[in-house]
């Protein structure tokens, strides 16, 4: 009898995972340029202010509220036509009120914006990378300020390039660590946290992520960068030996947690690690990556006191230092108390690690690394 004809092989069915990849790594490649573009028309914006506000821009006197009202209300307009002179309520904030400038502008692009993505996303992805980028785009708005002798004929202060150096490198370092985590693709996860937090709100994540992530995020990442400003301002105090605590604490915090980040992605790498991370500095802190962070960010507000003169200095500035100082006091105590119960939680969810991670957290300490209390053995078994 004839043979059977042979069954052809569905060109389609060959050609499937190849055209998933390719519409991945495009997905991927949209979400880059996602990244980088969200950062242009503040850009735009900010630049237009700097080259057109006059030199000598009077000052309403108005509350901040006040300015922060009638700006919003000529946005529009300043938005739609860049090549015109900006607003005079719009030259006033950026001018005599630089903070709450960017607290405005962060609203706009990040509180608002951000979050009309997240909705179309369906991921809150994108502030993860811009943990990096909106310190840097921050430190550039005040490093380019006329207060800190830009266009004025004053030269910059010496801190101003210290801090912005220090802050270049933290942020070329944590945006490396956060795509190697990532494999290099942008927009593939959302934070674990809020993941958690989108199927326990279920519908009502809709509203509540934009308190949860946006507003939080806003307090924290705008809070910790308040110090940059009079750090770099041309007025501040000659180098001192603040100067030199804040270069240690930032250099410190930047060391400990690249050592740490680092030693997390090897284990996360080994194909037959153990139930527990307890070597290197993870052997005397169960977060040392967090307290690296900490650190630095303690280092930032030690500049601002430097730029002060001192601690006397810093403090007779009274609501002006408590504004300076907000960011480390609302970011710290959260990360610690908040955050990193929810990571232990985690840690603890899996039966046969549980035993395992309690008697770690006995003998090692929650942050600060410090000398184990007992043997660290057990925590080997897999």
């Amino acid at each position: 009898p004839p043979s059977p004809p042979r069954r052809r092989r569905s060109s389609h069915a060959a050609k499937r995972p190849l055209i998933s990849a390719t519409d991945h790594r495009m997905r991927s490649l949209a979400n880059f340029l996602l990244m980088v573009g969200v950062c242009v028309p503040p850009a735009l914006y900010v630049a237009v202010l700097h080259r057109r506000c006059p030199a000598e821009t009077p000052t309403s006197g108005e509350s901040g509220l006040a300015l922060a009202r009638r700006w919003l209300a000529a946005l529009p307009a300043d938005a739609s036509s860049m090549f015109a002179p900006p607003s005079s309520v719009a030259c006033d904030v950026y001018a005599s009120h630089p903070r709450l400038c960017v607290n405005l502008i962060y609203f706009v692009v990040v509180d608002v914006g951000f979050y009309l993505i997240y909705l179309l996303q369906g991921s809150t992805w994108l502030i993860d990378p811009h943990w990096q980028l909106i310190p840097v785009c921050i430190s550039l708005f005040f490093f380019s300020h006329p207060d800190a002798g830009w266009d004025e004929g004053v030269p910059q202060h010496p801190r101003a390039y210290l801090v912005l150096g220090l802050l270049l490198v933290w942020a070329t370092r944590l945006m490396h660590n956060y795509l190697r985590r990532e494999g290099y693709q942008f927009g593939d996860r959302e934070d674990w946290r809020y993941n958690d937090m989108r199927r326990e709100h279920g519908r009502w994540f809709v509203i509540s992520q934009f308190f949860a992530v946006c507003v939080a995020q806003h307090c924290m990442l705008v809070g910790l960068t308040m110090p940059l400003q009079p750090a770099m301002a041309a007025s501040g105090a000659s180098l001192n030996r603040f100067d030199a605590l804040a270069a240690s604490l930032c250099l410190t915090g930047i060391c400990v947690g690249l050592v740490a980040d680092n030693q997390l992605f090897a284990y996360m790498q080994s194909p037959d690690k153990p139930l527990l991370l307890d070597s290197g500095l993870w052997r005397f802190s169960r977060h040392p990556n967090h307290f690296g962070e900490q650190l630095w960010w303690i280092g930032i507000l030690s500049s601002a006191v430097a730029a002060a003169g001192g601690w006397s200095g810093f403090v007779a500035g009274g609501p002006h230092c408590w504004a300076v100082a907000f960011g480390v006091c609302f970011n710290h105590p959260i990360d610690t108390l908040a955050t990193l119960p929810l990571i232990e939680a985690r840690m603890l969810r899996r039966p046969e690690r549980a035993t395992l991670y309690r008697a770690y957290q006995r003998r090692t300490p929650l942050l600060a690394p410090w000398f184990v209390r007992g043997g660290g053995k057990d925590a080997k078994v897999a």
